[in-house]
């Protein structure tokens, strides 16, 4: 479905390049869940970039059903139709409704605002707090906005959902109920569902383990 083929991403010119990314070579089925793991430094941030096509490679290629995501396809749109990406941070507008907030990827596409708030009260309920939709996001715990992130992420049922760090400014209790969570969609929604985490304990519960060390696949094993 998505496949990252000899993938080098340099940054610099001359003797001040740097090589975050060597010769990266991984394929992610439909549905499957992975986890990928690293230091600081190690290429995880790099990685993701590639993989949404936030950032091109210096050489290789990300494709996508076959189809090269940066020389075949419009790759913002792709990532808007195809991608749904939550962050550690939760990047809301805090003065705006919990509503408005999962609704702002459907907006910026230009769909009726009728139709983008059904969306938006759909992904709501499916991540348990339909019931904060008119509430301003700044009035939320922690888990709550991640919850409204997610929903924001999911609301056009994108077929990968990238999370990196998800739980990093939650609670313990709290982000168990967000991987909780992001596991649940991956099964209902038949997601891939790719975690970016530094917690090994969230990695493990993963069917597969990629581990980064200085911009190189140090291990890719399934658990």
């Amino acid at each position: 479905m998505l496949e990252i083929k000899k993938v080098f991403r340099k940054y610099g010119k001359k003797e001040d390049s740097f090589l975050a990314l060597k010769n990266i070579n991984l394929s992610f089925e439909a549905g499957s869940t992975n986890a990928i793991v690293g230091k600081s430094g190690s290429g995880k941030s790099t990685l993701l970039h590639i993989i949404t096509g936030l950032d091109h490679p210096s050489e290789g290629s990300v494709t996508f059903d076959d189809k090269n995501i940066y020389k075949q396809l419009d790759t913002d749109k792709w990532r808007g139709e195809n991608i749904g990406i939550i962050f550690q941070q939760f990047f809301l507008q805090p003065a705006n409704s919990v509503l408005d907030n999962v609704a702002l990827p459907l907006k910026i596409r230009g769909v009726s605002r009728k139709k983008r708030e059904a969306r938006a009260l759909e992904a709501l309920k499916s991540v348990g707090i339909l019931e904060k939709a008119k509430s301003k996001a700044n009035d939320l715990s922690g888990g709550q906005k991640q919850r409204v992130a997610i929903a924001r992420a999911i609301i056009d049922k994108p077929s990968i959902l990238i999370a990196d760090e998800p739980t990093g400014n939650l609670d313990s209790e709290s982000g168990e109920a967000i991987i909780k969570l992001l596991f649940e969609l991956n099964k209902t929604q038949n997601a891939t569902l790719i975690i970016v985490t530094h917690d090994h304990d969230i990695a493990k519960k993963c069917g597969r383990i990629i581990e980064l060390k200085d911009g190189l696949v140090e291990r890719d094993r399934k658990n």
